[in-house]
């Protein structure tokens, strides 16, 4: 692959990142309106399930195919979409972003529990570095450093099923992109219906609702699937390590734009934190440029 066609690859990985990490304005901003709380996602979800299903039905032998480890897939990596959603809602971006970003520790516990894939010193320094960002974040004044607010708690759990998604994706790579897509959408709405039903601090639809759905559609439709399409695109072409690299421009984007846009405290405990966590990332991407890359 030629410099062009390898720069390419990259920016498509890049510009999904940064539109990964302004995320959470489409979100709040649609949760301000006419869709609050979780109906945001429930219409965002709902939307692209809805643009995608022609392209679903042409390719229905593929998703058949995909079987259960599809289905698996999607409904985890559906329900990481709807958590985090959830958990930017309700807490902080900056701490719901990093105690995200140690799905890689996760990751590497369950690729050693379920995939053999025994820990170098590298991984166990990044899991160190990891563990010690999200307690650095989570502050050791009053005790042992758990999550201690709703959207932390979302924020780690979200982590830790993306961690869940990644494993059974590499236990399955016959399965396609678009069709995770679209069982993740389909995943994230059903969920999402759930949040709307079941918790107790849902607003009832409002009045308001018809005019609210064109806005979650054109989110759906000029953001959603571009940055999910672009992440798929360019990771397909690109090694895994280079990927993981690229990716971690969601935390910095998300942390300079809730810093800037909302007044979120973004001190030394938060900037020593997200250090830690990018190291360990980093450590964990020049790791896996060792691998073979995929074949696009």
């Amino acid at each position: 692959m030629t410099r062009h066609h390898r720069a390419l690859p990259a920016l498509a990985v890049a510009g999904s990142a940064v539109l990964w990490g302004l995320w959470w304005l489409p979100l709040r901003w649609l949760a301000a309106g006419d869709l609050p709380g979780d109906w945001s996602s429930l219409a965002i979800y709902g939307a692209a399930v809805l643009v995608l299903l022609p392209v679903a039905w042409y390719r229905r032998r593929r998703l058949r195919a995909g079987g259960i480890p599809l289905l698996l897939i999607g409904l985890s990596f559906g329900a990481v979409l709807t958590l985090w959603n959830h958990g930017v809602l309700v807490g902080e971006v900056v701490r719901v972003v990093l105690l995200f970003y140690l799905a890689p520790v996760w990751a590497t516990g369950f690729g050693w529990l379920l995939l053999g894939d025994r820990p170098g010193a590298r991984r166990l320094v990044s899991i160190l570095m990891g563990l010690g960002g999200a307690a650095v974040v989570l502050g050791l004044e009053g005790g042992f450093p758990l999550p201690r607010s709703e959207g932390d708690w979302f924020g780690l759990v979200s982590g830790l099923l993306f961690a869940v998604t990644l494993t059974l994706t590499r236990r399955a790579p016959q399965v396609g992109g678009l069709e995770t897509s679209f069982v993740s959408f389909v995943g994230g709405t059903v969920i999402a219906l759930g949040f709307v039903l079941f918790l107790p601090d849902q607003v009832p639809v409002p009045a308001g609702l018809a005019d609210a759905l064109p806005p979650a559609a054109l989110v759906a439709a000029l953001w959603l699937l571009p940055q999910t399409w672009l992440v798929f695109w360019g990771a397909a072409r690109l090694d895994p390590g280079r990927v993981s690299i690229i990716l971690l421009i969601e935390v910095v984007t998300a942390a300079a734009s809730a810093a800037v846009l909302t007044g979120e405290p973004f001190g030394l405990r938060e900037a020593a934190g997200c250090a830690l966590i990018l190291g360990a990332g980093l450590l964990e991407g020049f790791a896996a440029l060792r691998r073979p890359a995929p074949a696009p």
